[in-house]
C-alpha cells in the first residue's frame, strides 16, 4: 500500500497553506462485552490475547497521516454495568481507560455518541462516558443532557478551514418506547434524525458560516442491508437544505454512493474496529468497510474511500485491506451506483 500512503503524506504535508485532511471511520467498538462473554468470545478474548494494537496494525499510516479524524464510538464508557433494558439485546461496554489511551494513540480524538447503544448502560454509563471523554480532552456529538445539546453540531476551525459537522440516530420505536434513548428538553439522549429539526440547523449554520463545511454523519440503515428509502429521502432533504457531503454509518456494511446535485452521499461506510462475531455469513451481507478522507485544499475538494475486510469470523478480529478479488467484488456493487471515481493500484477509490 505504498501509494496510498505516499499520497496521504503529501495531502497531509500541505495542512500549513489552507489544506486539510480528514478521516471519517465506521462504527467502533473495542468489543469488551463480546469478548468478555463465553457466549460470544469462543474462549478467547481477542483483546487480552492480542491487546489493543493489534487491531489498529493494518490502518495505523492512515490513522496517524491525517490532520483530523472522527468515528462512530458505539459504545458507553464505563466498566459500572446498568443495564437500559435487559431486553435489549447487545448490551455494549467498553473500559474507559483503554479505551481512550488507544483511540487517542492513533488519532482519534473526534467521537460520535449519536447511536444506538451509548445508553446501553443507562444515564449512569453515558455520565461516565461524557466526563472520560471531557477529562481527555476529546470531542463528542449527537448526544448530550437535553435535545438542545443532542441536536449541536461539533465546529472545528482548522487551517482557515471551518466544518460544522452534525450527528444523531434514527428513529426507531423500540428506541423510544422501551429503551428511553431520544433526548428531549429535559432529558438526556441521542439526537433523533429527522428533516425538518435537521433542516432549519442546516440552514442557521450556512446563514452563520456562510463558507463553512457543512457534514452529516448520521447513525442509521438496516443491520447487514442495503439502503432504504427513508435514508434516501432525509439525505436528499439534508443536501437540499444546504449540507455539502453525508457520510453514514450503522448498517455494518459498505452501502451505496450516490451524487445528487453535485454532493456526495457516501450511505454507510460500515463497521471500522467493531470486535463483535458478526453477521455476515448468515445475511450474506458485504465484509467490507470504507474509510473516507476527505481533503480540502484551496477550496478544492476530494474524497478518497479506503476500502476494508470487516470480517472478524475469517479475519481474526484484525481489519486489512482488500485483495484483488475483493477490491474488483467491491468495485462491482459500487458500480450499481453509476458514480464518478478513479482507482489506485486497486486500493482506494476516488470521488470526483
Amino acid at each position: 500500500m505504498l501509494k496510498i500512503f505516499i499520497l496521504l503524506l503529501l495531502l497531509s504535508g500541505y495542512a500549513k497553506c489552507d489544506s486539510l485532511s480528514i478521516l471519517f471511520l465506521g462504527d467502533t467498538h473495542f468489543g469488551d462485552n463480546y469478548q468478555y462473554d463465553p457466549k460470544f468470545n469462543r474462549g478467547v478474548n481477542i483483546i487480552n490475547e492480542y491487546g489493543y494494537d493489534y487491531f489498529f496494525e493494518n490502518v495505523k499510516k492512515i490513522l496517524l497521516t491525517s490532520d483530523i479524524s472522527f468515528c462512530n464510538l458505539e459504545t458507553p464508557l464505563t466498566k459500572t454495568l446498568a443495564p437500559v433494558s435487559i431486553k435489549k439485546p447487545y448490551l455494549h461496554w467498553s473500559d474507559p481507560v483503554n479505551t481512550i489511551e488507544y483511540l487517542s494513540k492513533y488519532n482519534i480524538k473526534n467521537v460520535s455518541l449519536g447511536n444506538n447503544h451509548v445508553f446501553d448502560q443507562g444515564i449512569t454509563g453515558f455520565t461516565e462516558t461524557i466526563s472520560s471523554l471531557q477529562i481527555a480532552g476529546m470531542y463528542y456529538f449527537g448526544a448530550g443532557k437535553n435535545s438542545d445539546e443532542a441536536l449541536k453540531p461539533l465546529v472545528i476551525d482548522e487551517n482557515g478551514v471551518k466544518l460544522v459537522i452534525f450527528s444523531g440516530f434514527e428513529y426507531r420505536a423500540s428506541y423510544d418506547t422501551l429503551y428511553n434513548f431520544y433526548a428531549d428538553s429535559i432529558k438526556a439522549g441521542v439526537n433523533k434524525l429527522d428533516i425538518i429539526n435537521m433542516n432549519e440547523q442546516i440552514l442557521n449554520c450556512r446563514k452563520k458560516f456562510p463558507k463553512a463545511k457543512i457534514i452529516i454523519y448520521p447513525h442509521w440503515g438496516s443491520n447487514y442491508k442495503q439502503v432504504n428509502n427513508r435514508q434516501i429521502a432525509f439525505a436528499h432533504s439534508w443536501i437540499d437544505a444546504g449540507a455539502d457531503i453525508i457520510i453514514g454509518h450503522g448498517a455494518h456494511t459498505v452501502q451505496q454512493i450516490e451524487k445528487y446535485n453535485g454532493k456526495w452521499i457516501i450511505y454507510n461506510i460500515g463497521n471500522f474496529i467493531f470486535n463483535a462475531p458478526g453477521r455476515y455469513r448468515t445475511t450474506g451481507a458485504k465484509p467490507y468497510g470504507l474509510m473516507a478522507m476527505l481533503v480540502i485544499e484551496k477550496g478544492k475538494d476530494k474524497i478518497f474511500l479506503y476500502p476494508l475486510f470487516t470480517n472478524n469470523k475469517t479475519n481474526d478480529y484484525q481489519v486489512r485491506e482488500l485483495n484483488n478479488e475483493e477490491f474488483t467484488e467491491l468495485e462491482e456493487f459500487l458500480l450499481k451506483g453509476k458514480f464518478i471515481y478513479s482507482v489506485y493500484e486497486n486500493e482506494c477509490f476516488e470521488l470526483k
